[in-house]
């Protein structure tokens, strides 16, 4: 019998032992097994345990392919939930930029470390530029760097202004920047806001609500390549007009204002 089919109850049972039983072989491989591998089997093992995560929180990916680059590249994507981390993991090998918090979180911050996250303390203006060198570095080495320029999530019907600080290291270095979108549907293919995590809800309740679901249905869509010619600000716009149209909105004008949007209350972890 299929867990859609199940009582919630028992669906929640079920799906949160399967998660705990994914999070201890996660962290046992990347105790043990992740210093023997090399990086493209170090990669693979991260891409292959997001697409088993999201099957264990009965999610369901639709993703159209990422653009073949030829380097490395600045992925910028809307923000709806923690689960966003996971299916672009699912979809494309990225090293995400987090909020420095998340690095103290039980099982998720180590992992994140794990996995290459990069940290960043919001409060420092001055850890902006560090970060950037950390980007510049990793991009080229033809590595994917991931942020989510809205700075926190909504409920994934709107979009936010997109801030342009974390652009600049695609321009120092001539970096494609790849816009993406991303929303969930329940199973009928409505909208769901199972997944959004905002209005001071926190881990464990967002969890339940997910897992509470019969199904989801997570899509991802990638851009076309935006060349990183002109100032970061200008790069912004044009970002965030490519993340709208994928979304389906009107241009940017489907953008929430700064002072009205959902905030969630800690950045998800990487």
């Amino acid at each position: 019998m299929k867990l859609a089919h199940l009582p919630i109850f028992l669906r929640r049972a079920i799906r949160i032992s399967l998660l705990a039983l994914h999070l201890v072989w996660g962290v046992t491989v990347a105790g043990l097994v992740f210093p023997l591998l090399k990086p493209a089997q170090h990669d693979r093992f991260i891409m292959a345990w997001a697409q088993r995560l999201l099957r264990v929180l009965g999610v369901r990916e639709q993703t159209t392919p990422a653009p073949t680059l030829p380097g490395g590249a600045l992925l910028v994507c809307n923000h709806v939930s923690w689960l966003d981390i996971y299916l672009i993991y699912a979809a494309q090998r990225v090293h995400f930029v987090s909020k420095a918090e998340v690095r103290t979180w039980p099982v998720a911050g180590w992992l994140a470390r794990k996995t290459g996250t990069l940290f960043i303390e919001r409060g420092r203006r001055a850890d902006t530029a560090r970060i950037n060198t950390e980007m510049r570095d990793l991009m080229q080495g033809g590595a994917w760097v991931a942020v989510f320029p809205e700075g926190t999530t909504s409920d994934g019907r709107g979009l936010r202004r997109f801030m342009p600080s974390l652009l600049q290291p695609a321009v120092h270095l001539n970096c494609p920047i790849v816009p993406a979108a991303l929303h969930y549907r329940t199973l009928a293919g409505e909208y769901s806001a199972a997944p959004a995590y905002i209005d001071q809800i926190n881990m464990w309740q967002s969890l339940k609500h997910i897992v509470s679901e019969p199904g989801l249905i997570a899509e991802l869509h990638f851009g076309e390549p935006i060349l990183p010619n002109g100032h970061r600000r200008d790069l912004a716009v044009l970002a965030e007009a490519a993340t709208a149209r994928l979304l389906g909105l009107t241009g940017i004008s489907g953008a929430m204002p700064a002072d009205t949007s959902p905030q969630t209350p800690a950045d998800p972890p990487a």
